[in-house]
């Protein structure tokens, strides 16, 4: 074999390991995209949780204090402040939700396009590696 065809398939393998390592490099980034985008979902349901759970507290808190001082907490004022409070948990758990959501949907479009980018990577590797194959010294014989 001469020092040509060493050449020549020095440079067909290296095609070929270039466009292989793109494609796992944007598999890897697509796989990590999508786990992020789950996480991005979950930690929006979890500060969720967290501000129901305060929002409750809050409200106990007023009832506790409206009581304390001799105002019947079933009427009212009382009832508007508790209503008040309801309303603007439920809103920043609701925006909590939302945001981790939307979060997540940017992340999954991050990691639709590495997929994308992985088989681009995988046929213009394949094609390169072809084309180094036959344009070099007159193709393989």
């Amino acid at each position: 074999m001469s020092m040509g065809y060493i050449a020549a398939a020095a440079v067909v393998i290296g095609t070929a390991i270039q466009g292989y390592s793109s494609y796992q490099s944007n598999k890897g980034q697509a796989e990590q995209a999508n786990a992020d985008a789950e996480a991005q979902k979950a930690r929006g349901r979890l500060e969720a949780e967290r501000i129901r759970k305060e929002k409750e507290k809050t409200q106990s808190a007023a009832r506790a204090a409206l009581a304390q001082n001799g105002l019947d907490v079933n009427e009212g004022t009382s009832v508007v402040i508790n209503d008040t409070i309801e309303q603007a948990g439920n809103y920043d758990a609701n925006m909590a939700e939302i945001t981790g959501y939307n979060s997540s949907q940017r992340l999954n479009a991050e990691a639709s396009v590495y997929k994308n980018n992985a088989k681009t990577a995988l046929a213009v590797g394949a094609a390169n590696t072809v084309s180094a194959a036959g344009g070099s010294k007159g193709g393989w014989k």
